[in-house]
């Protein structure tokens, strides 16, 4: 294996900008093949609705408006007359696609050879929780591709030694932290590893001020989040919490259930990488580590950060924060191949070529035999969305599951209703109501869709709040009937019936109805603002 932080332009074999542009091409076309039509669920529809409004607002949660998305997809939503839910979702293909090409690159600078980096390229690229979050609005693939490059512009350095690297590294790492505040992990390791450079007289002390600057420039955009921030709440305090924890400081400092923890991270892992490849990762771990160069030294700090960060992480989608992991873990894995099969020709390189792509299989065959097992590994259901297809096929084309759901509940609700509903079905259903103009008559009430300080009147009211909507003449109707899906408030009310794809909530002193619109009322505006 070529040395590490050596330059390896002379390598036989594809130069590594053809290298480059090749697998960027192949994975935005694969990405774009499978892409999600339109609208989609919970957080994705979320930054669908965002950029359509170009909405870089979320009072009190700043850390979660990603405006370097944000702005991205606002703006290929102008290219071409396509939808802002669809470009939405293009622009998440296109940073992952980046991502697996950078993955590539790397691999190929490390090895000085090809085909590892190809079948690296391809575990990264193929794997469930990289491709599932390539096809529909969302952060990660970005985050992939931004700490995939700020790797490439160290070993840039390394080999180099040309102080340009370091500076647009940190730019880079800047722009990252606009896109997703889990780039201030790489920070860290970076910063760290360039103070310790200039220590060392290796590189000129003018390069922190630089790349400091460089930085700032770089979040442009977050800081524009937490101006908007301090303009709302004249408290410095308040928008540093926000541009950091937001309401999510216990998940983020997170030190209890790690064992259970730990072993959804084993099965997060697993689904990503369900190739016997996979285990070229801790050769390559294992031979980058024991070199004691300064590039082998990084990528595995990287992963082991990384993966510590995500595995402790008590969130419901935990196992999306393993995707810069999975950077790191698919360089390894592709250094590991260059180890362990130093020729790959003929039937051996098709073999392992086969390994590869066994997940491209083994995920269109494991919904069927989950449900057979009968296995379940999700809290509830929705119409138009079948639990085990969701999630644990990654490819999304063909699914417009949210846009029927959302269209079927506007069908069936009688004029002037108020539709209660979590964060996850919100999304669809108020992109029809404030994007497309539909239902305007009905009053959505949803978590993230209300002022702050209207959400403790609504979710978290101590107080009845059924006699208010039956003296305005007003039906009350909820998405779910579970009370973990519905203000508290509500789960008093135990008679749900169900009224299309959702409920209507009924008084208990109120004779059932048969779904029957009254007659029409004009809506109560004044009742909930």
């Amino acid at each position: 294996m070529t040395s590490v932080g050596q330059p390896v332009d002379g390598t036989r074999g594809i130069r590594p900008e053809w290298l480059w542009l090749a697998a960027a091409a192949v994975s935005l076309a694969l990405y774009a093949a499978t892409l999600a039509p339109g609208l989609v669920w919970q957080d994705s529809g979320d930054y669908q609705l965002a950029a359509a409004r170009l909405d870089l607002s979320r009072p009190g949660d700043a850390v979660r408006v990603h405006p370097w998305f944000i702005v991205l997809a606002w703006a290929l939503g102008h290219l071409v007359p396509w939808n802002f839910a669809y470009a939405a979702n293009l622009a998440s293909a296109l940073g992952t696609a980046l991502a697996s090409a950078n993955v590539v690159l790397l691999i190929r600078l490390v090895t000085g050879r090809v085909w590892p980096a190809v079948l690296g390229g391809i575990t990264f690229g193929v794997g469930h929780t990289v491709w599932a979050h390539a096809v529909m609005a969302e952060t990660y693939g970005w985050a992939a591709a931004f700490v995939s490059a700020e790797c490439l512009c160290a070993w840039a350095w390394i080999a180099r030694a040309q102080a340009r690297w370091l500076v647009l590294l940190f730019l880079v790492n800047g722009a990252a932290v606009s896109n997703h505040l889990m780039a201030s992990l790489s920070l860290a390791v970076f910063g760290i590893w360039v103070l310790s450079e200039c220590l060392r007289g290796r590189a000129r002390y003018w390069v922190l001020p630089a790349s400091a600057g460089c930085w700032v420039a770089g979040g442009t955009l977050y800081w524009i989040v937490l101006g908007m921030e301090y303009v709302r709440t004249h408290s410095l305090p308040a928008v540093l919490r926000s541009a950091t924890v937001g309401e999510w400081g216990s998940n983020i400092f997170n030190l209890s259930d790690i064992p259970v923890l730990l072993g959804k991270s084993a099965l997060y892992v697993g689904l990503n990488y369900p190739t016997p490849l996979a285990l070229a990762m801790f050769v390559g771990l294992w031979v980058l580590w024991r070199r004691r160069e300064a590039f082998g030294r990084l990528l595995v700090i990287l992963a082991a950060l990384y993966f510590v960060w995500a595995a402790r992480y008590k969130v419901a989608d935990q196992y999306a924060f393993f995707i810069p992991f999975y950077v790191v873990g698919s360089v390894l894995i592709g250094a590991g191949i260059a180890i362990l099969w130093p020729r790959l020709t003929g039937a051996r390189g098709c073999v392992l070529l086969g390994l590869a792509l066994l997940p491209i299989g083994v995920y269109a065959v494991l919904p069927a035999a989950a449900q057979k097992a009968g296995f379940t590994f999700f809290e509830r259901t929705l119409p138009h969305r079948d639990p085990y297809t969701y999630f644990l096929e990654p490819w999304r084309m063909g699914d417009h599951g949210a846009c029927r759901f959302a269209e079927g509940v506007f069908e069936v609700l009688p004029p002037g209703a108020v539709l209660f509903t979590d964060s996850t079905p919100a999304p669809p259903l108020l992109w029809l109501q404030e994007i497309e103009g539909r239902r305007p008559d009905v009053q959505i009430v949803a978590p993230r869709g209300v002022a702050p300080e209207m959400l403790k009147h609504y979710w978290g009211s101590t107080k009845d709040l059924m006699p208010e909507f039956e003296a305005a003449n007003r039906r009350v109707f909820v998405v779910s009937d579970h009370p973990a899906y519905m203000p508290p408030w509500m789960a008093r009310y135990t008679r749900r019936v169900p009224f299309g794809d959702i409920f209507e909530v009924k008084s208990r002193t109120e004779a059932p109805a048969a779904g029957m619109a009254p007659e029409c009322q004009e809506p109560q505006r004044v009742l909930l603002g």
